[in-house]
């Protein structure tokens, strides 16, 4: 029996959810530095999802994060970040992935679906600093399960 992680599981539940849509994804991670001696502490991975709707031309982020804490805070520009990046990637393919659309035509809905196993701080607290950056919350606990 495997123990499928909280990556493996978000992204089944997303396919599921959004079985009509196409996704490009990006592996990033934390990293927690000492602020004296700037050696790297502790690094966090986590993955940016673009969830598109090519019938209707719009799309979603997701994130899946492991224990989301104090992190949290810097969502917002991240999202930011990889929206951008995913749109100059596309424009600066000579072809595109036969798979996904021309990215900059879809119209980005401010939904940002965060999927975490747990939550080491308040989600009114994530949900006020999303709405803060014009972004709203959809939450989803990722409880990852066994499988043979």
């Amino acid at each position: 029996m495997k123990k499928l992680d909280v990556f493996e599981a978000a992204m089944s539940k997303i396919q599921n959810e959004f079985s009509t849509c196409s996704t490009v994804h990006a592996d990033w991670e934390f990293v927690l530095t000492d602020k004296k001696t700037g050696e790297t502490k502790n690094t966090k991975k986590f993955r940016m999802l673009a969830i598109q709707n090519d019938d209707k031309k719009y799309q979603h982020i997701a994130v899946i994060i492991p224990e989301l804490s104090s992190e949290y805070v810097q969502i917002p520009d991240l999202v930011e970040k990889f929206l951008l990046q995913i749109h100059n990637e596309t424009r600066s393919k000579d072809t595109l992935d036969t798979k996904m659309s021309d990215i900059h035509i879809f119209q980005f809905t401010g939904d940002v679906y965060l999927y975490t196993d747990k939550l080491l701080v308040s989600e009114d607290a994530i949900r006020n600093h999303f709405q803060k950056n014009n972004l709203v919350l959809q939450s989803r606990l990722v409880k990852p399960n066994i499988f043979m």
